[in-house]
C-alpha cells in the first residue's frame, strides 16, 4: 500500500505533518492499547515502517522516484580480475555488468558508519483559559514516544559468536561470475573479517528503539502568550546510535478575554465614564486581573484618555517582575429623555460657551 496512504497524509506533507499524523495513528493501534488484536499490531508495525522510510529525507526521495530504498553514491567496489574458468567445480555467485561496476556490491563495512542523531521532537496542543495564562498551570498529556531497546540499550544490534559466516565460509571473500570471468570481492556480511560477531536485535529488528506510551505533567509558567511553546528538554524520541533524545513541546493557545487586551506584558482595558464623573471628577472602580480596583478620575477627563496602573499587568516569564495595565476612559452621553433635562444642558451651555471644533482636539493623555 502507498506509504503516503497509510500515514493518511499529501505527498506533500511536511515532516512535522508527518510525525503528528503518526503520534496520531500510533496511539491508536500501538500493541499494548489493544492487546491480543494481530490486525491492529500488524497495521501499527506497516504504520511504523512508513514513517521510518518518509521521515529519513534520502528515503523518502527514493521512495517518490519509485526506488525501493535509496541509492547511495559509493566508490567502485574493490576486486581483483582473476581471468577466465573453464571448470565446473568453481562455485561462483552469478552477478551481471551492473553489479560489478555500479558500486552495488561495495561491502557494508567499509562504509563510514553514520555517527549519533539526535531523536526526533514530539509536539502536541493545548488550549488555556485567560486566566490560567496568567497565573500558569500544568497539562497532562499522553505520549506515545520511542525509547530505546532494553534488549539492545539502543545500538540495534547484539553481540553473539563470533561464528563463521555462512555466505563466505570464513574466508572474507566471495567470487561473482559474468560468462566465464571470475570477480573476486570482500563478503559485505561480516566486513571481509570472515567471521560474523553481531547480529541485528530480534526485538527491535536492528532499530534500536521501540514505541512505548506514558504519561507526562507539563508545567506551564505564568505569564505565557497565544501561539507559545513550552520545551520539555529529553522528553521526545529516543536518538539513534547513542544519540541524544529530542524534545517535548506543547504549542500553548489563549482564549481571548472580555475585557483585557494583551500587548506583550501590558494588558488594556476600557471602562464607560459618566459625563458629570468625566466634567467633575470622580472615584471610579476599575477591573484588574487581581480584582477590582478604585482610581481617580480627574476634572474635565476626556474620552479615550488612559490611565496607567503599575504592574498589574501580566507576569513577566522569569519571575522578573509584571507588566502595566492601561485603563482608558469611555465617556457615556446619556440620551436627554424630558424637558427638564434639556433646559439644564441649555443653561449649562450658554454659563460654557466653547466650540470644540475651533479650539482643536482636546489633548488626551497617558494618565498615572
Amino acid at each position: 500500500m502507498d506509504l503516503y496512504e497509510l500515514l493518511r497524509v499529501r505527498r506533500t506533507a511536511s515532516e512535522t505533518e508527518l510525525r503528528r499524523a503518526y503520534q496520531r495513528l500510533a496511539r491508536a493501534l500501538h500493541p499494548d492499547l489493544n492487546p491480543g488484536d494481530p490486525e491492529a499490531a500488524e497495521r501499527f508495525r506497516s504504520v511504523s515502517r512508513a514513517f521510518e522510510v518518509l521521515s529519513d529525507s534520502e528515503r523518502r526521495a527514493a521512495y517518490d522516484r519509485g526506488e525501493r530504498t535509496p541509492d547511495p553514491a559509493t566508490p567502485l567496489p574493490e576486486g581483483g580480475f582473476e581471468g577466465f574458468d573453464f571448470s565446473a567445480e568453481v562455485r561462483v555467485e552469478s552477478v551481471g555488468f551492473r553489479e560489478i561496476f555500479d558500486g552495488v556490491l561495495r561491502p557494508s563495512g567499509d562504509r563510514p558508519e553514520a555517527g549519533p542523531l539526535r531523536g526526533e521532537d514530539l509536539e502536541q496542543a493545548t488550549r488555556l483559559t485567560f486566566e490560567e495564562s496568567l497565573a500558569g498551570t500544568q497539562r497532562r498529556v499522553h505520549l506515545v514516544r520511542q525509547e530505546h531497546c532494553p534488549l539492545c540499550q539502543g545500538a540495534g544490534e547484539v553481540a553473539f559468536g563470533p561464528v563463521p559466516c555462512p555466505r563466505c565460509q570464513g574466508s572474507g571473500q566471495v567470487r561473482g561470475s559474468r560468462g566465464h570471468m571470475i570477480f573476486s570481492r570482500r563478503c559485505a556480511e561480516c566486513g571481509a573479517t570472515g567471521n560474523l560477531q553481531r547480529k541485528p536485535c530480534e526485538r527491535c529488528r536492528g532499530e534500536g528503539r521501540l514505541m512505548a506510551s506514558e504519561w507526562l505533567e507539563v508545567k506551564i509558567p505564568p505569564g505565557v502568550g497565544d501561539k507559545s511553546r513550552v520545551r520539555v528538554p529529553g522528553c521526545g524520541n529516543a536518538g539513534r546510535r547513542g544519540g541524544p533524545p529530542g524534545d517535548f513541546v506543547l504549542a500553548v493557545e489563549v482564549e481571548p478575554h472580555p475585557l483585557f487586551r494583551r500587548e506583550g506584558e501590558d494588558l488594556h482595558c476600557a471602562v464607560p465614564v459618566g459625563i458629570t464623573e468625566a466634567a467633575l471628577g470622580a472615584h471610579i472602580e476599575v477591573p484588574t486581573p487581581d480584582g477590582p480596583v478604585t482610581i481617580e478620575l480627574p476634572a474635565g477627563t476626556q474620552n479615550g484618555q488612559r490611565f496607567r496602573l503599575r504592574k498589574r499587568g501580566v507576569p513577566k516569564l522569569g519571575d522578573k517582575g509584571r507588566g502595566d495595565l492601561f485603563v482608558e476612559a469611555r465617556i457615556f452621553v446619556p440620551t436627554v429623555r424630558d424637558d427638564r433635562s434639556r433646559e439644564l444642558l441649555l443653561e449649562f451651555a450658554r454659563l460654557n460657551p466653547h466650540d470644540p471644533r475651533k479650539s482643536g482636539p482636546a489633548p488626551g493623555g497617558a494618565g498615572r
